[in-house]
């Protein structure tokens, strides 16, 4: 009884206590009292801190499942800042930072403040939010020194000890302060009195202290996370491209006795980052070895050694590389890296001269064989394609090449852009443009962006764009003139052959299906990770996500992805084989004989009136004149250029471009030192057509001031007109428009721009009617030109607007011109293409705002350009402080359409400048503003 009784009052106490504690934290100002302290800790620790943890942790396992290892490249240290989506997990990131954010705000004095900075910059520098996330690590730096933190017994007797003379403390201080060597990019800190023991770092304007000696024990209470907080704010500085500071940041650490044993182990890795971000691959080596011994993880020692081989390899010290990928294989890693190792020792073998190019290729077909590695195929017959290139056998190569396309699996996207571009260099080196811009095509549908080499790639895209469909409308009216040309028994003969291969593409296109349904992997759920019924969460693994995630990401580092079925080492499937089988008896079977009907389907596009052959001949000759054009403009390929000029002239002398392509290849044999062709042609220009612009250009050194003096009048004389006209005088304007051919020649550079002007005075002489006429006739004789797309939007908007507007107003008859501010406020537009229900998509959007952009603070609203009947709906999203901000929402809508709007609406999205959206706000049409946008803003 007494011992109950003794229980209640203890208990009674401790719950007094701890509501006293709770209530009044504080015994004087800035000091806490202990269980004041206690409490602060603990529900700081236990809420916001260990919750923003959590979801900081499973936000890098996410980011680095979407992460694809390419071996043909160096493999990224940090895998989570290689993720396609870094928006995937804006969601969980910024519930870190409000979570984080909250425990700062209510328990600021307790240990835990910094640590929830730390996670608040460590979630923004996820977010790839660099600029936040350097603002908020600086100021972890800033206001978390060590010094700042100490507190306890012996710094108390430190306060109440009797402070030293000055001169003993400046002396004692001198004494203790470490010095930077002068061998790094270092600035010396200014001489003020700094507390024995520490090192300075300066950032900017702000001091960061490192302590000296060794590294202090807390075993037994918070370790605070200033260290760690200097190793991200440095990492950010590399993202941010500020070196000089993650430089200096970097030193300090390394040099400080005092660095902690986990952040000395992360800061290996950390600068051998910091020198393969420059391209300083040498560098790298030294912080990479140490990276190796210091970490714990095999997986992580296999990834760094590995990285090193891959070093090495470039460097062409292949010995050592062939030591490293040895290493690599007795780490044991997953199997996919242990294959590439592998697989990397036998070309180092025969770069070394250890081994022959027979049996390395043995050694890959054995590989091959290997059911184990059947989910590698393709990096074996990538392999065996290097070796082709370098025995110079191209053929077997790009044999070997699509061999490898053919057995790569959906997901290996990283392996076929190297396939794909790797074809594309060696079509262009043949100069096979039109294969070559298929594969480039191809390999920018698995490439990504931040790859170094995607704005080459696409650069050499477009240019070839146009050179492609000019040789494949060769290739197509050639062959189409020839069957023309056949007697009917020939073009039976051919459209059997067609049909023959028809059928045989059926059946293959049957037979990959079903490969590839055999061998599709079943996703694992994302929703595992929830609470049962009743709210508990089980401590069982398989419901925790983290442990699921990092199990998943395990398993497919050591058996890479398998499909889920019995048996699954059988060399030969049940589906695959019928569906073989079915092909086998496909193919014995006599295609059908052809009737009328279907020769007429196959023969459809068949030149058979003369009139249809001079057509067809007319699309050869525009095709041949372009590439002449083409080779030299976008390629610089002159001999290209001058084999189809010639071909022009040769199957068509009276070509209406004949004076230009002579002119053409008067440039180009001069270009390429062939002076008896630039003579020819030079003869045959000024003596068939010495009055031609192309002639005068030789012949007359002061044409082209003449020209440009001419062109100055035309300009002027336009603007005078057009002044006139902006007055009201439309009937004297319309007079001054049609002296212009008298002045000036029947056709001139203005002449689109007279054109339309002159509809639209006859729209304000003699109404709408003779209006939509005049404008219709401008459209049909200056096609593909700015007024014509000017007068087209006229026309859609007509209902609205006449020449002169419903108050008075002016159209101009060019296009207004949008300005390009990437530092200006800008919005985001969403234009749809057809009507909807705008409060539905705005619930979306804002729906998607929640999960990406939750604490961006965005307001969405719409507006409506156009008239009644063709009207553009548009969602208008502000703001963002400049065209990057706003190309990351861009960006991350693209990535993230499924979660954007459902698939039924068709919509386009487009950033835009404050300034430029009152200039569509006046313009009333979004035309002309989808074209600037693909200009300036990719």
């Amino acid at each position: 009884m007494k011992i109950r009784t003794l229980s209640r009052l203890l208990i009674g106490v401790l719950i007094i206590a701890l509501t006293a504690g709770s209530c009044k934290t504080t015994k004087r100002k800035g000091e806490l009292s202990p269980i004041g302290k206690f409490y602060h800790n603990t529900t700081a620790e236990y809420n916001g801190y260990f919750n923003a943890d959590v979801l900081i942790d499973e936000s890098i396992l996410e980011l680095e499942a979407q992460q694809q290892d390419n071996y043909n490249k160096i493999l990224p240290l940090y895998e989570y800042r290689e993720a396609d989506n870094p928006k995937a997990v804006a969601e969980k990131l910024d519930r870190a930072i409000e979570k984080s954010s909250i425990v700062v705000a209510l328990h600021r004095y307790s240990n835990w403040s910094d640590d929830c900075y730390l996670l608040i910059g460590k979630a923004q520098y996820l977010k790839q939010d660099f600029e936040a996330a350097e603002e908020t690590l600086e100021y972890l730096a800033a206001n978390y020194k060590p010094s700042a933190l100490k507190s306890g017994p012996a710094k108390k007797d430190e306060v109440k000890k009797k402070k030293p003379s000055s001169n003993k403390k400046k002396k004692n201080s001198k004494k203790k302060r470490k010095k930077i060597p002068s061998s790094r990019k270092t600035v010396t800190p200014k001489t003020e009195e700094i507390e024995p023991g520490v090192t300075i770092i300066s950032l900017g304007d702000n001091r960061v202290e490192i302590e000296e000696g060794k590294p202090e024990s807390y075993a037994f209470r918070h370790r605070p996370c200033y260290q760690e907080g200097l190793l991200w704010l440095a990492k950010t500085y590399i993202e941010r491209e500020n070196n000089f500071e993650a430089d200096r940041i970097i030193y300090q650490l390394t040099k400080s006795a005092g660095t902690m044993p986990h952040v000395r182990r992360d800061l290996a890795v950390l600068e051998a980052y910091y020198y393969l971000k420059q391209k300083k691959t040498t560098e790298a080596i030294a912080p990479l070895e140490l990276a190796v011994s210091l970490t714990r993880n095999q997986l992580l020692k296999a990834r760094y050694t590995y990285i090193l081989g891959q070093i090495y390899q470039r460097l062409g010290k292949n010995d050592l590389a062939f030591a490293a990928f040895e290493r690599v294989v007795k780490y044991k890693p997953g199997y996919e890296m242990d294959f590439s190792a592998r697989l990397n020792l036998s070309k180092l073998g025969l770069a070394s001269g250890g081994k022959s190019y027979d049996s390395v290729r043995k050694d890959l077909d054995k590989m091959l064989k290997d059911i184990k590695n059947v989910d590698y195929k393709d990096q074996i017959y990538f392999a065996l394609a290097e070796i082709d290139l370098k025995e110079g056998n191209k053929a077997e190569a790009i044999k070997n090449l699509r061999l490898c396309l053919a057995n790569s699996s959906p997901t290996s996207t990283a392996q076929k852009a190297e396939a794909y571009l790797l074809l594309a260099n060696l079509f262009f080196e043949s100069e096979k443009f039109v294969e070559t811009k298929k594969y480039l095509d191809s390999t920018l549908t698995v490439l990504p962006r931040t790859d170094e080499r995607y704005l080459e790639v696409s650069g050499l895209a477009a240019n070839l764009t146009e050179i492609a469909q000019n040789l494949e409308t060769i290739q197509l009216q050639d062959s189409l003139l020839a069957l023309s040309n056949l007697t009917e028994e020939e073009r039976i003969a051919i459209a059997t052959e067609i049909r023959k291969k028809q059928e045989e593409d059926r059946r293959k296109a049957i037979l990959e299906a079903a490969q590839k349904g055999n061998n599709q992997v079943p996703g694992v759920s994302g929703n595992s990770g929830g609470p049962r019924a009743g709210g508990v969460k089980s401590d069982f693994f398989a419901y925790d996500d983290r442990s699921v995630k990092r199990g998943q990401k395990d398993f497919e580092r050591k058996w890479g992805n398998r499909p889920l079925e019995d048996n699954w080492r059988r060399a030969t499937r049940s589906s695959a084989a019928d569906v073989a089988e079915e092909e086998q008896s496909g193919g014995d079977t006599a295609p059908s004989a052809l009737s009328k009907e279907d020769l007429d389907a196959i023969f459809r596009d068949m030149p058979k009136t003369e009139e249809q052959i001079l057509a067809s001949n007319q699309l050869i000759m525009d095709a041949l004149f372009a590439l002449g054009r083409l080779y030299r403009e976008k390629l610089e390929n002159e001999e290209k250029s001058i084999a189809s000029l010639e071909e022009l002239l040769e199957r068509y002398p009276d070509t209406k471009y004949r004076p230009e392509a002579l002119y053409l290849l008067y440039l180009a044999y001069t270009d390429t030192e062939k002076r008896a062709d630039a003579k020819r042609c030079y003869d045959l220009l000024t003596s068939e057509f010495p009055d031609s612009p192309y002639a005068l250009l030789l012949t007359d050194p002061d044409y082209l001031l003449k020209t440009k003096d001419r062109e100055e009048q035309i300009n002027n004389y336009y603007n005078e007109v057009f002044t006139v006209f902006q007055r009201g005088q439309y009937r004297d304007a319309y007079e001054q428009i049609n002296r212009v051919p008298t002045l000036f020649g029947g056709a001139n550079s203005h002449s689109p721009r007279f054109e339309l002007l002159k509809a639209m005075c006859l729209g304000n002489m003699e109404g709408k009617a003779t209006y939509v006429a005049a404008l219709k006739e401008m459209i049909e004789r200056f096609p593909n030109t700015p007024e014509q797309k000017h007068a087209l939007e006229l026309l859609r908007l007509l209902g609205e607007y006449t020449a002169s507007g419903p108050a008075g107003a002016t159209l101009r008859p060019e296009e207004q011109t949008y300005i390009y501010e990437p530092d200006d406020k800008h919005y985001i537009l969403i234009a749809f293409s057809e009507n909807i229900s705008l409060e539905t998509a705005k619930v979306q959007i804002s729906d998607y705002h929640l999960k990406f952009h939750k604490l961006d603070k965005l307001r969405v609203s719409n507006i409506v350009l156009g008239d009644l009947d063709l009207r553009s709906q548009i969602i208008v999203v502000r703001s963002f402080d400049n065209q990057k901000a706003s190309m990351d929402y861009f960006q991350g809508v693209n990535a993230n359409k499924s979660e954007f709007l459902p698939s039924e609406f068709k919509y386009q999205v487009f950033p835009i400048s404050q300034n430029n959206y009152r200039q569509l706000l006046k313009n009333k049409v979004l035309a002309g503003y989808p074209e600037f946008f693909a200009k300036n803003y990719n």
